[in-house]
């Protein structure tokens, strides 16, 4: 299969999993931990701004914005299906735009309020980051298709590092502009990797029965 996870990813994403179930529950009894440290987080970043570290981290919510990701997953499956692999382009497809609609329903379930000083422009629930969600999406996307099959190990290594890097700076955007809290970001990063190993684990039966189903992927290889 092109696109598989071994066992011990998925005892990772289980871990994440029961995370996750943790974080959201502190958060929806308002436990003082982590609320604290969010606290903490979020007074020291407003004291750090500065018009430099405004247009970066600018920069940074804008190239890990949902929109942007979405593009990043749409250019992917394009570039698979010039590929002619149809299956892994699909679920590149459902993968990250189904990463969009899963976190807006966790938002609604939990509901959490925006961090005090917040742009206007960063409206709804606070808990998980979306941003930080599809960022993490791409990325661990990315590690299953795409830097496999970069041959050359120093290639393979600096285009991990970048990915992450800019990852993190998604990450770091949020709470320098008091977008969200540090528990938000967080639980976006465990969803995220929870997401994409659930995704994966589906995907050779899935591929198998559109095989078996479909004359379009009659041909294809899963």
């Amino acid at each position: 299969m092109i696109i598989s996870v071994q066992n011990k990813q998925r005892r990772h994403a289980l871990l994440a999993a029961l995370l996750f179930i943790v974080l959201a529950v502190l958060i929806g009894i308002n436990a003082s931990f982590p609320a604290d440290m969010d606290e903490a987080v979020r007074f020291f970043m407003t004291g750090i701004q500065t018009p430099y570290g405004d247009v970066i981290m600018s920069i940074s919510t804008f190239l890990g914005s949902p929109a942007m990701n979405l593009f990043y997953g749409v250019l992917l499956a394009l570039v698979l299906l010039l590929a002619d692999l149809k299956l892994p382009s699909l679920w590149t497809i459902i993968t990250v735009f189904g990463a969009v609609v899963f976190t807006q329903i966790i938002k609604i379930i939990v509901h959490r309020d925006r961090p005090i000083g917040h742009m206007l422009t960063d409206n709804g629930a606070s808990f998980p980051s979306q941003h930080v969600m599809a960022m993490w999406v791409t990325i661990f996307v990315m590690f299953l298709l795409v830097t496999p099959n970069i041959t050359k190990p120093v290639v393979r290594i600096l285009v991990k590092w970048f990915m992450l890097t800019v990852a993190l700076m998604t990450m770091l955007s949020r709470l320098y502009f008091s977008a969200h809290f540090l528990t938000d970001t967080i639980g976006a990063f465990l969803l995220a990797y929870v997401w994409v190993v659930f995704c994966a684990s589906l995907y050779p039966a899935v591929a198998t029965f559109l095989k078996n189903k479909f004359w379009i992927f009659k041909d294809q290889e899963a």
